[in-house]
């Protein structure tokens, strides 16, 4: 237990020796880390955005006038039957009223009821047709505007997202092509750097180990300092990712509700802290990995036990 505690106070203590140096270690292992959880935080924004977007996305077909709810129902029925379609919610002419009224309520446009009689509804039946993907909404598109639904569609109006969701991804592939190159310069840069801070440790202490070895100190006791220290440089590395991540996170986790009329569609906090362990734990582990190597190299090469 003594030698243990030993061993962390040498590893500490090589740490804050070389202070200058080993924060340029730490920096460059931050980029790394950061540059990889950017990554991972745009692919998570990207495929939830895409999801947001699935889910605004509808065809509305208007029913002429007239017609009853039984032919709306049967039309109904043969669109549940393609295969593209999710869901189809019907709209009645009560709740087309309410939703004029309620998105003119502060307007003139809504004293253009007041021409009907109180039991008089001059709204239609609607439909709204969600797909499964984007791109099944042509096909359904196809099937609602044939010929023989003229007599019973009065229109049918497609909100179209595919541009958006194809600059997301463009914007999000370019961003993630980058940020690996990036991420493997910082680890490569990490790996070199951690293995000249360990050859100019070994040397500033060669003193101390000579003395180490002459009162008898056995080579797993030289060597574990060493390889202590570079744990050490991935765990601040990830602590102050950390502390620069969650502030970040906060600030424009607002503006990412409001985007998405706070309905939290994204929520990057709450990412970050389900796969926690995932996302930092496996990159303190890559980081400790490295620096193990890169130092158990350096000891070999400079420390002759």
């Amino acid at each position: 237990m003594r030698n243990l505690l030993r061993i962390f106070q040498f590893a500490i203590q090589g740490f804050f020796r070389n202070f200058w140096l080993s924060l340029v270690t730490v920096t460059m292992m931050i980029m790394a880390v950061f540059s990889l959880t950017l990554l991972l935080g745009i692919d998570y924004v990207r495929e939830n955005t895409i999801i947001s977007v699935e889910d605004k996305v509808d065809i509305l077909v208007s029913i002429k006038h007239g017609i009853e709810r039984e032919e709306v129902e049967t039309f109904v029925t043969e669109l549940n039957d393609l295969e593209e379609v999710k869901e189809v919610k019907i709209i009645t002419p009560e709740e087309n009223k309410k939703l004029f009224e309620q998105s003119n309520v502060n307007t003139k446009i809504i004293e253009s009821l007041e021409i009907y009689e109180e039991d008089e509804n001059p709204f239609n039946y609607s439909l709204a047709i969600k797909a499964y993907s984007l791109d099944q909404y042509s096909t359904i598109l196809d099937f609602v505007e044939q010929d023989q639904y003229l007599s019973l569609i009065k229109s049918s109006t497609h909100r179209d997202y595919d541009a958006f969701v194809n600059k997301i991804n463009s914007i999000a592939d370019l961003v993630n092509k980058y940020s690996w190159y990036i991420t493997v310069i910082f680890a490569l840069i990490s790996v070199l750097v951690i293995f000249n801070t360990i050859r100019i440790s070994i040397y500033t202490r060669k003193n101390e180990i000579m003395i180490m070895k002459l009162v008898g100190a056995g080579n797993w006791f030289t060597k574990m300092p060493f390889l202590l220290e570079g744990v050490f440089y991935a765990l601040a590395a990830i602590l102050i990712v950390l502390a620069i991540a969650y502030p970040t996170i906060n600030f424009i986790q607002p503006s990412l509700n409001s985007y998405f009329q706070g309905n939290q569609a994204i929520n990057l906090a709450g990412y970050f802290n389900n796969n926690f362990l995932y996302i930092f734990g496996s990159q303190f582990l890559a980081l400790a990995f490295l620096n193990i190597i890169s130092t158990a190299i350096a000891i070999r090469k400079y420390l002759k036990v």
